[in-house]
């Protein structure tokens, strides 16, 4: 053993072995967050996408209509989940739509709107997350 050690490496080695432990807890959890943010914006992206596939597929089937009946409603599937709607009678030009859609991972995205039957034209549009 040598006799001038005074204690020094070991105190050192410590110091920086929880640096580095403290820099690699921060950089995990930096990571983490960010999986769980592109996750999280993948499945609004595909809501987004459900949305507008069902209100164009909702408006064909309503402009196919030769009269406004009470209620109206379907499903369509997709490859990312589903778009259910109902629609109730406002006028006898105007109907109500109530449109959910879901993804498989059980999000769901819902929007409400006025449908103009003459006009073929969505008025009023109200979204709930």
């Amino acid at each position: 053993m040598l006799n001038n050690e005074k204690g020094f490496i070991l105190p050192v080695t410590i110091i920086i072995s929880f640096l580095f432990f403290l820099i690699f807890t921060f950089q995990v959890n930096i990571y983490l967050t960010e999986k769980g943010f592109y996750k999280e914006t993948e499945e609004l992206m595909v809501l987004e996408n459900l949305m507008q596939l069902g209100v164009g597929d909702v408006q064909l089937e309503l402009g196919g209509l030769n009269e406004l009946r009470n209620p109206i409603s379907n499903e369509f599937q997709y490859p990312n989940g589903t778009v259910s709607y109902n629609a109730v009678t406002l006028s006898e030009t105007t109907l109500e739509v109530m449109i959910i859609c879901s993804t498989k991972n059980s999000r769901r995205y819902r929007a409400q709107f006025e449908y103009d039957g003459v006009e073929k034209k969505i008025t009023k549009w109200n979204e709930y997350h």
